[in-house]
């Protein structure tokens, strides 16, 4: 049960009982993270209930999104975009990453992720039938750090939070991958697209972070679910929209 908390604690503003977990619960509580985007998921099919209009549900989504998440997945995003391609050397992003102050390249991305999300929710608000898009999407985002996790190793000295859970044994990756698989059923045939495309971006980053920094740190993950998300908003959108005859 620690590391289902852990899970939630380092995803999520929840708190975490444990004020010092061991490394071992650590790794195990990756295999918890798709659970964690089953909670994100069945608020937003929460809202997505209530009587307003789709501007008003996709303000109250974002605020979710990004509230309870504290916004920790933002500034990862952010803080790897400024020193991936902001330093000289692997040392030199690692340290512009570590710093607090947000450069150009963080601000922007996170401004343009923000309104991706924005336009893309508004769009798939309007279609029929998408609450179980809206479930699916942030559990298949955690699954692609699940992934990161089983694939990825984190820079030589590294110490963050995120280079505790690297390196998860395949046990935890597939116990993982099972409860996202039963969260992502519900989309039939549209859930394995959704796990290709949450899977490439997994990759992707991993290795542009192994090569720009020499592994990759927590906010690698936290780069990953904010990629992940809007890439599988617009996959859904793809998928849902309303063609005319």
């Amino acid at each position: 049960m620690n590391a289902l908390w852990i899970a939630f604690s380092t995803l999520t503003l929840l708190p975490m009982p444990s004020s010092n977990p061991s490394p071992v619960e650590l790794k195990r509580s990756v295999l918890f993270f798709p659970l964690v985007g089953g909670l994100f998921g069945g608020l937003f099919m929460l809202i997505h209930r209530f009587p307003l209009s789709t501007d008003l549900q996709t303000i109250l989504i974002l605020l979710l999104w990004v509230g309870l998440s504290g916004a920790f997945h933002l500034d990862g995003l952010g803080d790897c975009l400024d020193g991936f391609f902001g330093g000289k050397d692997p040392q030199d992003r690692q340290r512009i990453m570590k710093t607090a102050d947000l450069g150009t390249y963080g601000m922007t991305g996170i401004a343009l992720t923000l309104i991706f999300k924005a336009v893309l929710l508004i769009h798939l608000l309007g279609q029929y039938n998408i609450q179980y898009w809206l479930l699916a999407i942030p559990i298949a985002a955690r699954w692609a750090v699940c992934l990161s996790c089983f694939i990825s190793r984190p820079p030589e000295g590294n110490q963050g939070l995120g280079s505790f859970v690297m390196g998860s044994p395949l046990p935890v990756f597939l116990a993982g991958s099972l409860l996202a698989v039963a969260g992502c059923f519900v989309l039939q045939k549209y859930a394995v697209g959704l796990f290709i495309i949450a899977a490439v971006i997994s990759v992707a980053v991993s290795r542009l972070s192994q090569k720009r920094i020499g592994g990759l740190t927590g906010d690698g993950l936290g780069a990953t679910i904010e990629l992940t998300e809007t890439a599988l908003l617009f996959y859904a959108c793809l998928n849902t929209m309303r063609l005319p005859l």
